[in-house]
């Protein structure tokens, strides 16, 4: 039996070896392989890290641009508002302006026509006046006394003159 074990051990040396020996050639393999796969993974992890940084940079970027449109915009309708508020004050004013000017124009052409009717009633009463003094001279006087009326007036006329 001593035989048997005796060769149960060298075979068992002989597959220890074979076993070492193919591990250091698959183990290198294996090391290589798990190495390569390491260094793809950290490049991958880097360039993620790095696409992540810039992500984020574009992130901070557009919300500056946003906070500032934000801005811009408030200062526009701010403006507009203050623009809007001026123009509606500007409108009062001139339709104020335009009101009194129109009051002032009725006004004057109130005084005018009651002026020019003022005027015709005291055209119109002379005219009666002296129509009724013609009809009563005429009705009253005799031609000699008329005669004297007419070298009166015409004395008076002279005296303008």
């Amino acid at each position: 039996m001593e035989g048997i074990v005796m060769e149960s051990v060298w075979v068992a040396v002989g597959f220890a070896i074979f076993v070492i020996l193919v591990w250091r050639k698959v183990g290198s393999a294996l090391s290589s392989m798990l190495d390569a796969r390491s260094d793809k993974i950290r490049t991958e992890l880097d360039e993620a890290r790095a696409l992540r940084e810039e992500a984020l940079d574009e992130l901070h970027q557009f919300q500056r641009l946003h906070r500032e449109a934000a801005e811009e915009a408030k200062t526009i309708l701010q403006t507009a508002e203050a623009t809007a508020e001026r123009i509606r004050e500007n409108a009062e004013k001139a339709a104020e302006e335009m009101v009194k000017r129109r009051e002032q124009q009725a006004t004057a052409k109130i005084k005018a026509a009651e002026a020019a009717m003022v005027s015709e009633l005291r055209e119109k009463a002379a005219s009666l006046a002296i129509a009724s003094a013609a009809e009563i001279i005429t009705a009253k006087l005799d031609d000699k006394a008329g005669m004297g009326l007419i070298d009166d007036a015409a004395k008076e006329i002279e005296k303008l003159n």
